[in-house]
């Protein structure tokens, strides 16, 4: 199933999927998105994390064996895969396809990734994960979009964006004078 970045928050409070991919070039968003994540999973029980960092591909076989592997001091356990590339190559691509057919019991894994392109979307290991899990592309944020993402941080931090902050067409974009004020 695949979200756009806001629509992420409402169906973390609904169900975990198994698998959760976030990809795009934008890494204050990816970031805040896998932060969602994590915080949803450790709120539902989720309290092992592992973190693996693929940067040349031999590091794919390592996945298969955190999955395959109980933790000692918790049942749900997070994997947290960073990927350098968004191309995961010959061997990442079967080891995904793998995982996604054999998914581990209370284990909720969670990739970052760079921009994967529409050629990539259409990769068996792309499609597998999309068809068992979560794909949340993260695109620049530009006109009403970037204003809207900038109110809802601003609400987040307990401040308000006054009218020439929110609409800066307004006064023209030279003239934009972000003023923030605490609630």
């Amino acid at each position: 199933m695949r979200l756009k970045g806001d629509q992420l928050g409402v169906a973390l409070q609904k169900t975990l999927a198994p698998v959760y991919l976030i990809c795009g070039d934008e890494p204050l968003q990816l970031g805040e998105a896998a932060d969602e994540i994590r915080s949803a999973a450790k709120r539902a029980g989720y309290t092992s994390r592992e973190v693996l960092s693929i940067d040349n591909g031999a590091e794919w076989r390592e996945l298969t064996t955190e999955a395959g592997s109980l933790s000692i001091f918790s049942e749900k356990k997070l994997i947290d895969l960073r990927a350098v590339s968004a191309k995961p190559g010959l061997e990442g691509g079967k080891v995904l396809i793998q995982y996604t057919q054999h998914l581990p019991e209370d284990t909720l894994l969670l990739i970052t990734a760079g921009k994967i392109d529409s050629a990539g979307q259409k990769t068996q290991w792309f499609q597998a994960v999309d068809k068992v899990g979560v794909v949340v592309q993260v695109w620049p944020l530009q006109g009403p979009d970037l204003l809207h993402w900038l109110q809802r941080r601003a609400e987040r931090k307990g401040m308000t964006m006054d009218a020439d902050a929110v609409n800066p067409w307004r006064r023209g974009l030279k003239g934009i004078c972000w003023r923030l004020r605490k609630r």
